[in-house]
């Protein structure tokens, strides 16, 4: 009887390629005749980007990317979907100085802006309006006219002008992913075009087709564990593979294909191992022990292990499992079987833990190392040990500030935060940050001290201040926070602190630092566990702040809070710049300044990387906050 499932199993496999591969081509290619640009952000999160995968019949468009025509055009029309907090700006003269065009916010009315080479925006004066845009599916045209420009959706029209001669149709996405269905310029239209993942899937479909009917041929009940295994891909379906990838830091990997992948790796794995366990069955042990051996150094070979000892261990690890199994199939036969066996598992797991280390993932694995690794738990008690022992150093690396000279002049400023404001790896010395720029600017009458320290949170400096507040002999505090408050950890702060401060897990966490695979579970579970969350959640912000303001209104000092720039989207920590303004309002001697709209507003050259401040940034925070304490008479 002809056997009917190697074909469903192969279907099954094309239909998950092409929606895999479909995901990937959205995200990587360009419609013909465009080309897919960047502004070149640093890093961005995938969980900040999209909250799930995209679609797998459109182009996507995020962090800041855009399509820019090859070719002038005088009119340009677009469908497109725009998430919540999406925006996508339309303009008929990119490159130009300035550059002018339409700006589509999800829940906002859309408006005619001048547009700088950074991305900054100006609006024009137009006349016309458009509705406001819900979240959604959207159809726009943009139009040149003698005068400007004209944009259309329905049978609304914005009219707005510009003195900029045409150029190249482009459309810019902001933070958000937004999924593009088409593209016309001058009446020319395009679609999204599947062609290459319909390709690769029928490739896919007729290739995995052919291994099961030769995997038949050795064994029946091989060849269908393979079709069940296969079938694992459609349980990332769901997921942003991106983000998964991004959390596992699988930096080698495309996440749109992780699906495919992921099917493709355990249909593999099945299939060796039952190759292994019919060869032990019916063979000489060379035959399993060749099998696992030549499946480690493919996967070796995929991963990519690095160096002698890394490919030294992998062949140990492919000879361990195939002996492993051979033991296992011939257990009645072999004395001091428990023993033997478990000496295999312990060289398995072993040598993965070796091929692991040997490879780039496995440098992003190791806790140990603060600056590159998962964020050890070890690391994070030291900071509490820092804090808690109290001890100065001449530059804030141990956890706690700088020591602070008598107070010489009428007023002290003290300025509070994390490595922003003093402590980053990047710097060298503690007048390059933006505490000493204010120094330099502030009134005879007014001293700056530096009271930062890097990987400080609200809850670092609540703790701080409740033990060493009034030693400042300051008469205004200002708290630079935001980046750190976010930050990922499987349980908060204020919990990891009760940890530490009953001595239940230092010992437990420091054990395992630098075990890569324990690393990986634990990224795994924090990242996709519903439980993951940040390290001071917005209410226990909010908490501290508060607990901050009332210990300043105890000490009669005035306090500023200032939310921290990050890059490309400081509205990702909108709810942390929230309860900062709450908290502002209901306290009278407390006051906001947005630094990170300032910084916005500055752009790329003030930031390093995501959140670090180069000289211009830490200057752009320093005239604000002592233009702002001026203003209030605070100094």
């Amino acid at each position: 009887m002809r056997r009917k499932w190697p074909g469903y199993a192969a279907a099954a496999m094309a239909l998950l390629a092409a929606v895999s591969l479909g995901r990937s081509a959205g995200q990587l290619d360009a419609p013909a005749g465009w080309e897919r640009v960047t502004r070149g952000q640093p890093f961005v999160s995938q969980a900040v980007v999209a909250s799930g995968p995209p679609p797998w019949r459109s182009w996507s468009l995020a962090a800041y990317e855009g399509f820019v025509r090859n070719a002038e055009g005088t009119r340009l029309s677009i469908d497109a979907t725009l998430p919540e907090s999406g925006s996508l700006t339309l303009s008929l003269s990119h490159g130009a100085a300035p550059s002018t065009g339409l700006v589509i916010e999800a829940g906002a009315v859309p408006f005619g802006a001048s547009i700088d080479a950074d991305g900054s925006v100006s609006p024009l004066t137009c006349s016309g309006t458009l509705d406001r845009t819900p979240a959604g599916p959207i159809s726009v045209s943009i139009e040149q006219t003698p005068s400007g420009w004209t944009a259309t959706t329905g049978t609304q029209t914005l009219m707005c002008p510009s003195t900029t001669a045409v150029g190249k149709p482009a459309a810019i996405a902001g933070l958000r992913r937004v999924s593009v269905e088409s593209l016309s310029v001058d009446g020319a239209g395009q679609t999204a075009s599947m062609l290459g993942a319909v390709i690769g899937a029928v490739a896919a479909g007729a290739g995995f087709w052919a291994v099961l009917l030769f995997a038949a041929r050795i064994s029946d009940g091989i060849a269908r564990a393979m079709a069940v295994a296969s079938l694992s891909g459609w349980s990332l379906i769901h997921l942003d593979g991106a983000r998964t990838v991004e959390i596992l830091r699988l930096v080698d990997l495309n996440g749109h294909q992780l699906p495919l992948t992921a099917s493709i790796v355990l249909a593999l794995l099945t299939g060796s191992i039952g190759l292994a366990v019919r060869w032990a069955q019916r063979r000489p042990i060379q035959w399993s022990v060749g099998t696992t051996t030549l499946l480690f150094v493919t996967i070796a070979a995929i991963w990519p292990v690095i160096g002698a000892m890394g490919w030294l261990y992998t062949l140990l690890g492919g000879l361990s499992l195939g002996g492993l199994i051979w033991v296992n199939v011939h257990a009645h036969r072999i004395r001091h079987y428990n023993w033997l066996a478990l000496a295999l598992v312990g060289s398995l797991v072993g040598s993965i833990e070796v091929m692991v280390r040997y490879s780039h993932v496995g440098s992003l694995w190791n806790a140990a190392d603060e600056h590159h690794g998962t964020g050890s738990m070890n690391t994070l008690f030291q900071q509490f040990e820092g804090l808690e022992a109290g001890v100065h150093s001449v530059y804030p690396s141990g956890g706690f500030p700088v020591r602070l000279p008598a107070k010489t002049r009428p007023i002290r400023i003290a300025c509070l935060g994390a490595s922003s404001t003093g402590g980053a790896f990047q710097n060298d010395s503690l007048d390059e940050f933006y505490p000493a720029r204010s120094a330099q600017l502030a009134p005879p009458s007014v001293e700056v001290v530096n009271q930062g320290v890097g990987g400080w949170t609200s809850f670092h400096v609540r703790r701080f201040l409740e033990g060493h507040g009034d030693g400042l002999q300051s008469d205004v505090w200002t708290v630079y926070l935001g980046v750190n408050e976010h930050m990922p950890t499987r349980m908060t702060y204020a919990d990891l602190y009760d940890l530490w401060s009953s001595g239940g897990g230092q010992a437990r966490f420091a054990g395992l630092d630098n075990i890569r695979l324990f690393q990986a579970l634990r990224l795994l579970v924090r990242g996709l566990a519903d439980s993951a969350g940040a390290g001071v959640p917005p209410d226990h912000f909010e908490e501290n702040l508060n607990a901050i303001a009332a210990l300043a209104q105890s000490q009669g000092v005035k306090v500023l809070l200032m939310n921290e720039g990050i890059r490309p989207d400081p509205d990702a920590l909108w709810q942390y710049t929230g309860v900062m303004r709450a908290v502002a309002k209901r306290h009278p001697h407390v006051e906001f300044l947005d630094t990170a709209a300032a910084l916005d507003r500055v752009g790329d050259g003030a930031f390093m990387d995501s959140n670090h401040l180069t000289s211009l940034g830490h200057d752009t925070v320093a005239r604000g906050m002592i233009q702002t304490l001026s203003g209030l008479n605070w100094m």
